[in-house]
């Protein structure tokens, strides 16, 4: 695959119609029939892990029936230093850590870099759920790492790689990296990366690696991984912080020039930001005034109630505390609600505000740290 150049990537990714285009340079963001696999699931914070529900996506270009299948009671995790082997780490004796009160669960949003900002959230590239697994500082803390470590190169069975830096495994100001095996209350899928992934609360969708199998501890400082060094080449930003944007998708208008039907329409949407939380957004039309939209997502217990009773409890053990929302790394279910609208063409315009004080803009964007304010053109059926 010829790698994208900085240049080409942030003008692809400038605004949600030329998204489409980014994504073709990866075979392994599937296109999916939405008609036929769905949009998302029923509800509307949590995302199912079911196939054609959560998005499918592979980093290293694996169509979805290669993806390695492994079974938890042969999933084996390499430690290394380059040809040095550190330790080795199985499926039961990560789930007896767990089983002894090392066990946390926290929210996350995966959010592929490839994202679209239109359409149905699975084409989108992006999905929330409650992760369930073992800190990765936990695992560590019997393996003998070279002090002269600087960043944990991270492989998957599937041939992907990355890299963390160590620094972030210790970081207590943050939820903690984690060896996740279960979703939503049930074992991590095949398709999801099962049966054991790396979750960064913060970081994008690349960084998370699915089918983890290895950890290689290096004293290099340079770029590493199949992201870092081939496909975004000499893009700073995907080897170092590797962190989501803050961004947002229309759900409701699934490309430019869709045609709605009556004079009061709802549009509906999601907005993240990596290492902050959303704490408003803004819409107008046909650049009025602007208008808050409704949000699903920064108050806990209207989180709970529109949850199944299995997640409500799992909800519950998480690590992230009521008063904690909005959350940091999670996104945020939005409604913009229209009245008057005269039959014709219209523009809506929306943006997100997160917890650092950083806000999208309709005239710049910078797609790797704050995108740019989605406009969209739509019309109003006679």
């Amino acid at each position: 695959m010829t790698p994208i150049s900085r240049r080409d990537f942030l003008k692809t990714l400038a605004t949600g119609s030329a998204a489409l285009v980014a994504l073709r340079f990866t075979s392994g963001c599937e296109f999916v029939d939405v008609e036929s696999f769905g949009t998302g699931g029923d509800h509307p914070f949590v995302t199912p892990q079911d196939d054609g529900i959560w998005f499918w996506q592979s980093g290293n270009s694996t169509p979805k029936e290669n993806a390695p299948q492994i079974l938890p009671d042969e999933w084996r995790l390499q430690l290394t230093s380059g040809s040095q082997t550190l330790g080795e780490l199985t499926y039961p004796q990560l789930r007896e850590l767990g089983a002894q009160g090392h066990e946390l669960t926290y929210w996350k949003t995966l959010r592929c870099v490839f994202s679209l900002s239109l359409g149905p959230l699975l084409t989108s590239l992006i999905a929330n759920g409650l992760f369930t697994g073992v800190p990765l500082s936990v695992v560590l803390e019997a393996t003998d790492i070279p002090a002269e470590t600087l960043k944990i190169r991270t492989y998957g069975a599937d041939g992907f790689s990355s890299n963390i830096p160590l620094s972030r495994i210790h970081d207590n100001d943050r939820l903690p990296v984690m060896l996740a095996y279960e979703l939503n209350g049930e074992p991590l899928t095949r398709l999801r990366g099962g049966p054991v992934r790396l979750i960064i609360p913060e970081m994008w969708g690349y960084k998370n690696m699915k089918w983890l199998d290895r950890l290689d501890f290096s004293a290099s400082s340079e770029p590493f991984g199949v992201y870092e060094t081939v496909r975004f080449r000499d893009v700073d930003a995907i080897d170092a912080p590797g962190e989501m944007a803050l961004a947002n998708h229309v759900v409701t208008l699934a490309g430019r020039n869709v045609t709605l039907q009556g004079a009061d329409i709802v549009i509906s949407g999601v907005a993240v930001s990596g290492g902050a939380a959303i704490t408003e957004v803004r819409f107008s039309v046909d650049d009025g005034p602007e208008q808050v939209a409704t949000l699903l997502g920064d108050d806990a217990d209207e989180v709970r109630q529109a949850l199944p009773p299995n997640l409500r409890e799992l909800m519950n053990d998480a690590e992230q505390q009521d008063s904690d929302w909005p959350l940091t790394n999670v996104w945020v279910r939005w409604s913009a609600s229209i009245t008057g609208l005269s039959p014709g063409a219209h523009t809506f315009t929306v943006r997100a505000i997160d917890s650092k004080g950083r806000a999208q803009e309709v005239d710049s964007g910078e797609p790797l740290t704050i995108s740019q304010a989605i406009r969209v053109p739509f019309s109003i059926s006679d």
